[in-house]
């Protein structure tokens, strides 16, 4: 029809630029149906490139992207690309997948796939800008946008003083490299602290399940000095004193004998627990191998786990910021197989092996870096916490209000202060172990 035809490429762009939030496509074919050697219209290509996009993410762009062009379009930026150049850095030129393209970018000494920084000059491509607006703010805006770190060099200073100019430029890229540097090296101390609490924690609840007995004082000890030393390097990367937390976490967990780690919620990092993911097969059978062992990690490490909590786990694993219908399925249909669980009113959640529904619980503070919603803590888990609010003296309004503190929150909305207040009206039963004093209603373990 009309894509076909002259002008067709701007019906499409009508089409989807109106969107202020998001698109949603339906198609009956995909961009690799539609081959381009049969057709010159500029419509066409551009719905096969959407389409792909839609399908693939930023995946297509990359694959759209020409990458270096290896010209200039400046004399000036040729200059500028040289002198850089003798300083030791190396430059790729028009980088991008449009007409919309990064005049010089730096390529990262320590990542040679990814750039560093990109360098606006006012060349060729900022005097083709219709507009002021179009050359200074917009062109800048977009690329930062789309994460990149942009340097501008103006023309006039490179001819009036050029070695002060290029001492400025090349002081800037050193500084932005340091940076980025500091940054990688911190990301990985916080990805190793990360793993090994998570490694401890593992160690504990295996260590709890397997152990029969009450475990001794110096048992307990012993069980809990991996865990303390995993616990001080999470800290210190949240800049909190170790001492502080181990501290609250040994006054939580003394009246259960646990092991320290029990008393601090840890998020998970599936991806940790396989060699790598595959988003192109996660709904294929072949793959439920993987999934199956990133939900047990999961789940072991976090739970008990709310099934929505487990599915944006294991999306964002895959890359995904968004959890749809049928990512929570594919992954619930898995989890429900291996995993006992129990049903209240926020939804399903599932247990492991070493904290099955009928185990004694506390309540796992959260820290900085892991943050969890009332909605997706347990009833059980609240009681727990409810019950040490209690043991404090503390009764019926006031008690609530230190449940609201203590988790973390300066105020409660309804839902949750009806949450809060249903744990603490469990405290009232005989006392028996959390997951027994729950209604049987919320306990439908399979």
């Amino acid at each position: 029809g009309p894509m076909n035809r002259e002008g067709g490429e701007r019906r499409l762009n009508v089409a989807i630029t109106r969107a202020r939030h998001e698109l949603r496509v339906f198609s009956s074919l995909k961009g690799e149906q539609m081959d381009l050697a049969r057709t010159q219209a500029l419509g066409v290509r551009d719905l096969k490139h959407f389409l792909e996009f839609a399908e693939c993410g930023t995946r297509a762009l990359a694959e759209a992207t020409r990458g270096n062009l290896g010209d200039f379009e400046s004399p000036f930026e040729e200059a500028v690309a040289s002198a850089l150049a003798g300083k030791g850095w190396e430059l790729h030129t028009q980088i991008g997948a449009s007409s919309f393209r990064v005049d010089l970018a730096v390529v990262h000494p320590d990542a040679k796939g990814s750039y560093l920084t990109g360098i606006e000059c006012d060349g060729a491509t900022y005097h083709r800008s219709a507009t002021a607006r179009d050359r200074d703010m917009l062109r800048e805006q977009v690329l930062r946008g789309l994460g990149w770190e942009i340097l501008r060099v103006w023309s006039t200073d490179w001819w009036v003083d050029r070695a002060g100019t290029l001492t400025k430029l090349d002081a800037k890229l050193r500084g932005l490299l340091e940076t980025s540097r500091r940054k990688r090296a911190e990301e990985a101390e916080k990805q190793a602290a990360s793993h090994a609490a998570e490694a401890a924690i593992r160690k504990a609840r295996e260590d709890a399940a397997s152990s029969a007995a009450t475990p001794s004082a110096s048992e307990i000890e012993d069980a809990g000095t991996e865990t303390v030393v995993a616990l001080d390097a999470a800290a210190r990367q949240r800049g909190r004193p170790a001492e502080q937390q181990e501290a609250e976490v040994y006054a939580r967990n003394a009246a259960n004998d646990l092991p320290v780690a029990t008393g601090v919620f840890i998020e998970s990092d599936p991806s940790s627990a396989v060699d790598s993911v595959n988003v192109d097969a996660f709904f294929d059978s072949a793959y439920d191998s993987v999934l199956r062992t990133m939900i047990s990690h999961v789940v072991e490490v976090e739970g008990p786990v709310l099934v929505t909590v487990l599915a944006r786990r294991i999306a964002r694993a895959h890359g995904w910021q968004r959890t749809g219908s049928r990512i929570q399925e594919r992954v619930e249909k898995l989890a429900a197989k291996a995993h006992r669980t129990t049903e209240e009113d926020v939804g399903t959640f599932y247990w492991s092996a070493a904290r099955p529904p009928d185990s004694t619980m506390v309540f796992r503070k959260a820290t900085d870096e892991a943050t969890r919603s009332v909605d997706e803590v347990c009833m059980a888990e609240l009681l727990a916490l409810a019950i040490e609010i209690v043991a404090t003296g503390e009764q019926g309004e006031a008690a609530v209000a230190s449940m609201i503190r203590e988790f973390g929150l300066k105020s409660a909305r309804a839902a949750s202060r009806r949450r809060f207040e249903a744990a603490m009206a469990l405290t009232q039963s005989e006392k028996q172990s959390p997951a027994a004093t729950l209604p049987q209603a919320d306990r439908n373990d399979t």
